[in-house]
């Protein structure tokens, strides 16, 4: 073959590898990412630079903290420019006296908030679910009554899917990654607390609070047992990271590194998880911090 032949074939090789593009995705691609609104009072006058942020950075899903003594219109109105962007806002909520019995009263409270809330608004203003952050183990009887403390927590979940499904609303719950090491022998049988919970909601983040990926105290290996209990039980797994500052370490938080280095350890988490059907994407501790957060 001469020369000039061989720059020929040459030339159709590149336009068959340009046309027809691996369908394998790099790393990070199409990354379902969620995150935390606590300060519901920003929905009032901040909602088109809240929904402007969630949109650039590929936010998918917002648990919106229910404040009563927000006026619902600025629900309606929040929700509803959220779903134009294709975000799902969930309703959250909880604090860690939800697993006591006098705490109950105030899980009660939000769903009946919600319910009026749901009757009222519009299609397209409705909250798509539930979404509660309860931390029992914050408690002081977590450490000097814990099967007692872990059985109240149980019947808050409980409580609290059957709430969920009375107003056909998913269920998600954050835990820690250590639930799994954590166990029960009541009422509910025995086991380990994570799987537990995974088995009683549609959902769970589970708060991996680490910068790294990998290695042996990354994220990957913290959630590995959830993973795996969420893919046997037909659940969903968020990966919760955390970016504010943490008193505990810095290894806890990304705030240290910025966005671009989590964005790359994200992007190996997603590339360890995203073939498991439990998998559901990442959760970023929290809009405001994460909005603060350097590049």
């Amino acid at each position: 073959m001469n020369k000039g032949w061989k720059w020929v074939v040459v030339w159709i090789v590149m336009m068959v590898v340009i046309s027809f593009p691996s369908t394998e995705k790099a790393a990070g691609v199409d990354m379902r990412k969620s995150t935390w609104l606590w300060n519901t009072w920003e929905i009032v006058s901040n909602h088109e630079e809240i929904i402007g942020f969630l949109t650039a950075h590929g936010v998918d899903e917002v648990y919106l903290q229910v404040d009563p003594e927000v006026e619902t219109v600025y629900y309606h109105q929040f929700i509803e420019k959220a779903s134009i962007e294709g975000i799902a806002v969930h309703a959250l909520d909880g604090a860690p006296k939800w697993a006591t019995v006098k705490g109950r009263s105030s899980l009660v409270s939000f769903f009946d908030w919600l319910k009026n809330y749901q009757d009222a608004a519009a299609e397209g203003q409705r909250f798509k679910g539930v979404h509660l952050d309860v931390e029992p183990y914050l408690l002081p009887a977590w450490s000097t009554a814990y099967g007692n403390t872990v059985l109240n927590y149980q019947r808050m979940v409980a409580a609290a899917a059957e709430l969920s499904a009375e107003l056909q609303l998913p269920l998600a719950m954050d835990i820690p990654f250590w639930f799994d090491e954590r166990k029960f022998n009541n009422e509910f049988g025995k086991g380990n607390v994570a799987e537990w919970v995974i088995g009683k909601t549609d959902e769970v983040a589970v708060m991996a609070y680490r910068d790294l990926a990998n290695g042996p105290n990354g994220i990957n290996e913290l959630v590995r047992n959830e993973i795996q209990f969420g893919l046997s039980q037909g659940k969903k797994v968020k990966v919760g990271v955390e970016t504010a500052p943490s008193a505990e370490g810095d290894f806890l938080t990304f705030y240290e590194e910025g966005e671009a280095f989590m964005s790359g350890e994200l992007a190996l988490v997603d590339d360890r998880y995203r073939a498991y059907q439990s998998y559901n994407g990442i959760a970023v501790h929290h809009y405001e911090s994460w909005k603060s957060l350097k590049e």
